[in-house]
Parts: C-alpha cells; sequence; structure tokens
C-alpha cells in the first residue's frame, strides 16, 4: 500500500507536469486512493521489511586505525574520520568473524559510455546505482552476469536522466530487487514512467532518499545519504542521491550528477566530505566540481565516467586539471570499466584497459598504480 500510493503521487506529479489527459487520469488515481485508504483501517499497516541481517548492533568508527604499509596503499594520515565528524557520521554495524573473513568491498565504475552505472559489492551484498542510456542496459546485465549477480539488494536511480535511468528496465525485468530508491522528482517522459510501472507491476519496495538517513546495506559498512534535500530543487541533477559509502579507513563518494549548488548545500550543512574516491559529478562538466568542494572531498582517486568524443565537450579541460592537481584520474572512455577493490585499510584499482596516452593524461606521481585488467 504504501508503496503504491508514493508511486502513485510520482505519477500525479507527471500527469500535472505533462498537461495531457489529466482530468480522466486524475479522477481514477484519486479513487484508487480511497479504496487504498480504506482498506488500510481495515487491513492495518503492512508489516515492515526484515532486516537484512540479524546482527543490528552498533560501534563507532575510531580514529586510531592504522594503515598497512603496503603497495598499492592508501597514502593519508588517520585522521580521515574524526571527533569532529563524527556529528554527522553514522556508526557501523558490529562486525563479526565471519564478515571479516576474506571480504573485500568492491565497486565496479561500468563502461556505459556518456552515462553511470555502479555496481557495489560486498560479501553477498550488492547494489547498482544507475543503469546507463537504454541501449546499455543490456551491458549492464552482462556485467552482473559475469560477476556471479544474481539478485541486487538495492537499486539507486540517482535521478530521473536518460544516461543514468535508460537501462533500468533491463535490470528490473531480469533480477530480483530488495529496494528501490529514487530521487523522488517526478519526469514528464516515458522512460520515468515506464520505470515505475515495472516496479509497481513487480511490486519492488520503493523508497524516496532524503539527506541525513542511512541505508542498510551490509555489515560493517555505512551509506550515508548526502542528497537530495527534504524540499526539493527546480532542477534535475540537484536532486542527485549522493551516497557516502566507508569500509573502516576507506570512502568513497558518488555524485550522480549532483552540481555546485548542491555541493555548497552538503558543505553548509556540516557534512564530513573527506573521501579517497570519488565519482565525480556529471561526468566533470563545469556545472560541478567547484574548488572549495574538491578541496573539502580531497580525494586520491577521482573517476569521471564519460562516453568517449562526446558532444557535451566531457570532461571539462578545467575540471579535469582541478582534479588532476590533486588526485589521480580515471576515466571510463580511457580505461573501460574501473574496479576498486578495498579491506577496509587499503585499496587496489584495477582498469578494463590502458589507455596509450596515459603518461601525458594524468598526474601519477603518489597514487596507486594502475593494475591493468585483460
Amino acid at each position: 500500500q504504501e508503496n503504491f500510493i508514493c508511486i502513485g503521487s510520482l505519477r500525479l506529479f507527471h500527469l500535472l507536469r505533462r498537461g495531457d489527459n489529466i482530468r480522466k487520469e486524475l479522477k481514477w488515481i484519486l479513487i484508487a486512493f480511497v479504496v487504498l485508504a480504506l482498506l488500510g483501517v481495515l487491513l492495518g499497516e503492512p508489516a515492515e521489511r526484515p532486516a537484512k541481517s540479524a546482527n543490528q548492533s552498533q560501534q563507532e568508527i575510531t580514529d586510531n586505525t592504522t594503515l598497512q604499509n603496503s603497495t598499492p596503499v592508501k597514502e593519508e594520515s588517520n585522521d580521515t574520520i574524526n571527533e569532529n565528524t563524527t556529528k554527522k557520521q553514522y556508526a557501523l554495524p558490529e562486525l563479526t568473524s565471519s564478515d571479516t573473513q576474506n571480504t573485500n568491498l568492491t565497486v565496479h565504475f561500468i563502461d556505459v559510455g556518456q552515462g553511470d552505472s555502479i555496481l557495489v559489492e560486498y560479501a553477498n551484498e550488492t547494489m547498482l546505482v544507475d543503469a546507463g542510456e537504454s541501449d546499455k542496459g543490456a551491458n549492464v546485465s552482462a556485467f552482473l552476469r559475469e560477476q556471479g549477480v544474481t539478485n541486487l539488494d538495492y537499486v539507486v536511480a540517482t535521478h530521473p536522466h536518460a544516461d543514468h535511468i535508460g537501462g533500468m528496465t533491463d535490470i528490473l525485468n531480469e533480477y530480483t530487487v530488495g529496494e528501490f530508491v529514487d530521487s523522488g522528482y517526478p519526469h514528464t517522459t516515458q522512460t520515468y514512467e515506464n520505470m515505475l510501472t515495472i516496479i509497481e507491476n513487480k511490486s519492488i519496495p520503493f523508497h524516496v532518499a532524503e539527506r541525513g538517513e542511512a541505508l542498510e546495506f551490509a555489515p560493517g559498512i555505512q551509506v550515508q545519504v548526502l542528497n537530495p534535500k527534504r524540499k526539493l530543487s527546480e532542477d534535475i541533477n540537484e536532486n542527485s542521491v549522493v551516497l557516502r559509502i566507508i569500509d573502516n579507513n576507506v570512502s568513497f563518494l558518488l555524485m550522480g550528477d549532483a552540481g555546485l549548488e548542491t555541493e555548497e548545500s552538503i558543505i553548509y550543512e556540516g557534512y564530513d566530505l573527506d573521501s579517497d574516491i570519488l565519482k565525480v559529478g556529471h561526468h566533470a562538466s563545469t556545472s560541478a566540481s567547484g574548488e572549495s568542494f574538491i578541496a573539502e572531498v580531497s580525494p586520491e582517486i577521482s573517476i569521471i565516467e564519460v562516453g568517449a568524443d562526446n558532444d557535451y565537450g566531457h570532461p571539462h579541460v578545467e575540471i579535469l586539471e582541478r582534479l588532476q592537481n590533486v588526485s589521480m584520474v580515471y576515466r571510463t572512455d580511457y580505461h573501460g570499466t574501473i574496479t576498486v577493490t578495498t579491506d577496509g585499510l587499503t585499496y587496489t584499482v584495477t582498469t578494463e584497459r590502458t589507455p596509450p596516452e596515459q603518461n601525458s593524461t594524468m598526474n601519477t606521481s603518489s597514487f596507486p598504480t594502475i593494475k591493468a585488467g585483460n
């Protein structure tokens, strides 16, 4: 019932924005709401979604974790998460001995051309963030199968632009999904409507993300939601779901297409942005990656999901230089799919291919070297 009402609300806004057949559609939607409300009174509230793990106790992150002295290693002081940031931090679920054995957090930045798609894996838990354009859905699905993925605990649509949700129809049709997370911003495209229809027809639990909450992804892994705000922006990109993923002393910041407005808002509200791996916002266009924001994040690795010779001029040379001054830059148009694997203390970057002009396009000093794939 809650699922239906949430999706129905987005469809109502969708119709109001689109302006066609409003009276007829609105009449039936309102009737449906009345019927559902009556059923809710008669049947009571539905049971909550069961917890994904029996171990729900929490453990605060300590600020005295030391780094392993190995190569490649994460080269930073061990005050990434300190007492000054705990106000905005979420406590880590307590680890059990079975959780810590042979378990690494792996984040794949999938090459889908001019679009985004990211697969996050930890133990038996999986989360897909975006799925590229509609013609890339099959590619994303094939990649998931190659990784042995049979179901997805979370699917996140950062925002309803086609280069992020176009491939969702393939994913939602082919995989069992535990929970779908959306920005909550209604869009007037058939692509968005088709996505909502599949979610509704398959009764996939639907959740609208909100700044300040946390996703219960896996024991020992924090997934903080830093955007969207409660009051949505008029700009679709600025409502992108922004996630900060933390595994002990290694952190990822996934910016979707969020731009300068969102960056300033997150900084203003005092959230900790310091992250080792940054998924650069909006394909490294000039609408994102402001100087003060990059200084707050201070990434060691910057990853740009972008299509070769795209029509938008992404990545913009000014942003590329800004990122290269502080981090090692990886690009899906040069490196193909990029994978970062971490045990929470060190991390390794693996790329699908090594670009021939690597040395002339990136600053490689003081950062983990590329471990080339096939």
